[in-house]
C-alpha cells in the first residue's frame, strides 16, 4: 500500500478523535460496548441523505445502538418495483428482523441530490447520479421550479409514500407496530420539522 493511500494520510484530528473516543466513551462504559457486541435492538430507523452536515445521531441526541441508519443521495426510497436490493434489504432487516417501531425519512436544506433532480434533462450529470435521482421523479410532479426547498420537502413526502409499497412496512403499519415520520432538517437553523399528513403542513418538531 502506498504512503498516499495508507491510514497515515488520515487527518491527525481524526486519529486524535478516535483516541479521545477510547478514553472517554469506551472507557466510561465498556459494559455498553460488550452488550452492543452481542447484538442490536434499535427502536428507530433513520433514512437520510449522505450529506456530511446531517448527522442523525447528533441531531436526535441518540446514543450508540439507538438508531439504525441508512443514508444515500437525497434520502431516496426507490419504488418497490425498482427491486433495489441495498435499500430494500436494509428496510426489511429493520422492520422484520430488528422490529423497529419508527422509520424516519429525513430530507434537508441545500440538498445537492435534490438540486440534481430539479435539473434532470436540463444539465449534464454523472450517469449514476442521474439514474439514482430518477427514483425521485414523482416529487417533481407539483414542482414549479420556484423553490428548491419546496422540492426537498416534496421529496421527503414522496419517499415516505414509497416506503408503504414494501410489504413488510405496509404490514407493520397495518398491525400498528410501526409508525412512519417525514422530517426536514434546516441546516442553518439546526432545527427539524415534521410533516403532518392530515393537515398537509410542516411544523417544528417539539414535545406534544
Amino acid at each position: 500500500m502506498s504512503e498516499k493511500n495508507s491510514s497515515k494520510s488520515l487527518p491527525l484530528s481524526f486519529v486524535e478523535g478516535h483516541e479521545k473516543f477510547l478514553e472517554s466513551d469506551y472507557a466510561k462504559n465498556p459494559a455498553l460496548f460488550a452488550d452492543l457486541a452481542s447484538g442490536q435492538s434499535p427502536k428507530v430507523m433513520w433514512i437520510g441523505c449522505v450529506d456530511s452536515r446531517v448527522p442523525a445521531e447528533r441531531i436526535l441526541g441518540a446514543g450508540l445502538g439507538q438508531l439504525f441508519v441508512l443514508r444515500n443521495v437525497a434520502n431516496i426510497v426507490p419504488p418497490l418495483a425498482a427491486d433495489e436490493a441495498s435499500v430494500g434489504s436494509a428496510i426489511w432487516f429493520a422492520v422484520d428482523a430488528l422490529k423497529v417501531e419508527h422509520i424516519i425519512v429525513c430530507g434537508h436544506s441545500n440538498c445537492g441530490g435534490v438540486k440534481a433532480l430539479s435539473q434532470l434533462g436540463k444539465a449534464s450529470f454523472d450517469p449514476m447520479l442521474s439514474s439514482w435521482v430518477e427514483y425521485a421523479i414523482p416529487a417533481l410532479e407539483d414542482f414549479d421550479g420556484s423553490s428548491l426547498e419546496d422540492l426537498e420537502r416534496a421529496n421527503v413526502v414522496s419517499q415516505t409514500e414509497h416506503l408503504l409499497e414494501y410489504p413488510c412496512v405496509a404490514d407493520a403499519v397495518a398491525e400498528g407496530r410501526l409508525s412512519i415520520h417525514s422530517f426536514y432538517y434546516e441546516i442553518g437553523k439546526g432545527k427539524l420539522e415534521q410533516y403532518d399528513t392530515e393537515k398537509k403542513a410542516w411544523s417544528y418538531l417539539a414535545r406534544s
